[in-house]
């Protein structure tokens, strides 16, 4: 994605606009069949290809960004238009707080009713962003791990059927690590389980150290981990997963325990499923245990 292009906050350069109207404003019925259309999901994700297709065919917007939520979220040309569009979103705010802006990349100077109409699709397509939003914190609140923070089981299932859907669509591969902790049952039959619970959250501590943004990790079950990564290659999963490996066992805490990580890794390949992946970074894992612990093996 290119943010190099000419940006201009519609609220403050009027004059870029032409002066007179060279296109209608949208018909009763492109409204209510553009509002129909943003009904038809609440995940973010989905609502910003829906949102793209519609606003792409009513005005000349080749390319949208909402990459204040999730720097992939990137539809249609982003690259190629001459002139950047940034409004903010009325309620909504990025992770870090901060007030999150959509992105419109058009192909040519929009007339003073295109200017209109896109004032109105983007306050019609913000109330349905703050849908999306409740709808994901609500999520959020079922697929979190009550112990370390990170996502549960059932998040990762989610996040894993996005990722699928995401690499069968563009082409973009991604990976998983499968992650079990070595030593952990010796930590719970001698230390006792609130012992072990401090080891998991002090695993996921250095998750969150060492991923970057885009990256994810899960708490699977038990002392079983996942990370999904932004790994297109079996050299960059390597180095993430040395990374995690090695600022595990940089952990005087964890050593002190003999608590050690062993890890299987995958890259996406077409035609992948859930369980074909999984399955495939699981055996890798299983080859790392059989063989002394505390490695790391790709499928």
């Amino acid at each position: 994605m290119d943010f190099s292009t000419s940006v201009y906050d519609s609220t403050q350069h009027n004059s870029f606009y032409p002066a007179e109207s060279t296109a209608n404003a949208l018909t009763s019925s492109e409204l209510a069949g553009f509002v129909s259309q943003l009904l038809t999901t609440l995940e973010l994700q989905e609502l910003g290809g829906v949102y793209f297709q519609q606003i792409n065919m009513l005005l000349p917007v080749i390319g949208f960004s909402l990459s204040d939520f999730d720097s992939r979220w990137v539809y249609g040309n982003a690259k190629v238009s001459s002139t950047l569009i940034d409004l903010p979103l009325k309620g909504a705010s990025t992770i870090n707080g901060e007030q999150a802006h959509v992105y419109y990349y058009i192909s040519s100077p929009l007339s003073l009713s295109q200017r209109e109409a896109l004032f109105q699709l983007h306050d019609l397509f913000g109330k349905q962003v703050k849908h999306a939003l409740s709808f994901m914190r609500v999520q959020q609140m079922a697929t979190r791990d009550t112990l370390t923070g990170l996502g549960n089981r059932a998040g990762f299932e989610q996040s894993m059927t996005r990722q699928l859907g995401w690499a069968q669509r563009h082409d973009e591969p991604f990976a998983l690590l499968v992650i079990d902790l070595d030593n952990f049952k010796y930590v719970n039959d001698n230390f006792g389980h609130g012992e072990g619970d401090k080891v998991l959250v002090h695993v996921a501590s250095h998750f969150s150290k060492v991923l970057r943004d885009e990256d994810e990790a899960f708490r699977y079950g038990g002392d079983e981990f996942c990370c999904l990564l932004d790994c297109q290659t079996q050299l960059q999963l390597a180095c993430a997963a040395q990374r995690i490996q090695s600022s595990i066992n940089s952990s005087s805490y964890l050593a002190g325990l003999a608590v050690s990580t062993s890890l299987g890794g995958a890259i996406y390949r077409d035609g992948d499923t859930i369980s074909s992946i999984f399955d495939r970074a699981d055996n890798a894992l299983y080859r790392v245990k059989n063989s002394g612990k505390n490695s790391y093996q790709a499928a």
